[in-house]
């Protein structure tokens, strides 16, 4: 519409003045009721987003449980594995290789610090939902230190199984962080 058109309409120039007061008080009651509205929406999103992120942490730390009582069968395989590569080193008398070989070992078997961390992160990602208020930067930051403890356990994975897991938990941070962008 145009101005032209909407003073066109019956009794929009022939109408009674509203004084001022009244139109400032009608308008401060319409902007205090929306600004309530609003608010109260806020509160609500943030509380379904809440409870998402705990569903979230609660399918994380099930992983990790899952993970977990696997490990001396994965270090037992890996030192398996390595044993037999080290003996055939050996037999050739390749003494690189055997360095090697003890390298990857020692730089693949532990894994027990980045499921620490893992669960310690999902205990803060707990404490910061818990203690409320603006919580977007420090959730966010957060989201890049599990992801971050995510791609090592993947990296370092000497097992399908463990590998499977870093990757549904990359999948799990990675729906938290987009959630988390909804978050002031």
């Amino acid at each position: 519409l145009r101005v032209a058109d909407v003073l066109r309409w019956p009794g929009m120039l022939g109408a009674e003045e509203v004084p001022l007061e009244a139109m400032r008080a009608a308008s401060r009651e319409l902007m205090q009721a929306a600004l309530e509205e609003f608010i109260a929406a806020r509160a609500r999103e943030g509380e379904k987003l809440k409870a998402l992120l705990f569903e979230r942490a609660r399918a994380m730390e099930a992983r990790l449980a899952e993970v977990l009582p696997r490990m001396p069968q994965v270090l037992a395989g890996f030192r398996e594995k390595l044993a037999a590569r080290l003996k055939d080193a050996m037999v050739n008398g390749d003494d690189e290789r055997v360095r090697q070989e003890i390298t990857l070992f020692a730089n693949r078997i532990d894994v027990d610090e980045e499921l620490s961390r893992l669960n310690a992160h999902i205990g803060e990602l707990r404490a910061i939902l818990g203690a409320g208020g603006a919580v977007g930067k420090r959730l966010d930051f957060l989201m890049q230190e599990l992801n971050r403890e995510a791609n090592t356990l993947g990296s370092k994975s000497v097992d399908l199984a463990v590998t499977q897991a870093a990757m549904d938990l990359k999948l799990l941070i990675e729906q938290m962080r987009e959630q988390i962008q909804n978050i002031e």
